[in-house]
């Protein structure tokens, strides 16, 4: 995978997930799915700003790059790239997934034990997002950053100049 097919693997996926979790989220409470709509308001304000920045930056990089920014070298081999772009996401889905399902199953009607409360199912969707995020923001700041014309050197979104690589 190179830099190019990083960048937009990680917009189609933080399209996906963004509109994804937004309709999850927007019709849990109407299609039976126990939660109460405050809560999945809750929800969706924990998961919905991380991807909605990722998609910033991309959007920030596509109008503002200079041409000569565009290219990237990687340190690694491609595939080494590929697995830090993709795993995150992957092992983000899978743990919020998951999680979800332990909600939903443990707190349907007939459950015969106490179900999972929303204050544990809002900590196990933090702590998924806080492992996409100490990777991913890294990967999305190198991918999508800009350079800054007077410096020569790279600015990610967060504004923390780098030298180009």
């Amino acid at each position: 995978m190179d830099v190019a097919a990083s960048r937009t693997w990680l917009i189609k996926a933080s399209l996906g997930v963004t509109g994804a979790n937004f309709l999850f989220f927007a019709m849990a409470p109407s299609l039976g799915y126990p939660l109460e709509w405050s809560e999945s308001v809750r929800l969706l304000q924990i998961v919905f700003p991380v991807f909605a920045g990722y998609l910033g930056s991309a959007t920030h990089f596509l109008f503002r790059a200079r041409r000569s920014a565009s290219v990237r070298r990687v340190q690694g081999a491609p595939e080494q790239l590929a697995l830090i772009v993709r795993g995150p996401v992957f092992l983000w889905g899978l743990a919020s997934l998951g999680a979800i399902a332990a909600f939903g199953i443990s707190n349907r009607m007939g459950a015969t034990a106490p179900g999972m409360e929303i204050d544990d199912l809002a900590t196990l969707l933090t702590a998924a997002l806080s492992l996409l995020a100490v990777t991913t923001s890294v990967v999305v700041g190198y991918l999508f950053g800009f350079e800054d014309e007077k410096l020569g050197r790279t600015k990610s979104e967060s504004g923390a100049a780098s030298p180009v690589v």
